[in-house]
């Protein structure tokens, strides 16, 4: 999984951010639970994902913050302003598509 997030000044890239890979930790997964309604990841499809994105960047504005710092090393408050909110969404809905994926990795294999 390759995630990327642009840093704008005026409608032009200033500065690009790159992550290869990013595990949920038991805490972030905890946080975003009080977010989003877990039914509708289980069932959803890209639209259903985007709006759950959606929901959680609205709700948990401070809950997004400190997930992307942890994603994106070294990003700060003031380049987080600086972001496409739709940039945004097409990163929180990668970290939920992989992590489910991973999930069913787990769950598939044996004991």
């Amino acid at each position: 999984m390759e995630l990327k997030l642009n840093i704008y000044e005026k409608r032009k890239v200033i500065k690009k951010y790159e992550a290869d890979t990013y595990d949920l930790m038991f805490g972030t997964v905890e946080e975003f639970c009080n977010l989003v309604d877990l039914d509708e990841i289980a069932t959803g499809n890209d639209i259903d994902f985007i709006k759950i994105a959606g929901k959680a960047l609205t709700s948990g504005m401070d809950t997004v913050k400190e997930l992307f710092k942890d994603i994106f090393e070294g990003i700060t408050d003031e380049e987080l302003k600086k972001v496409k909110i739709k940039e945004m969404i097409k990163v929180i809905v990668e970290i939920i598509k992989y992590s489910i994926t991973k999930i069913n990795e787990g769950e598939d294999s044996k004991n």
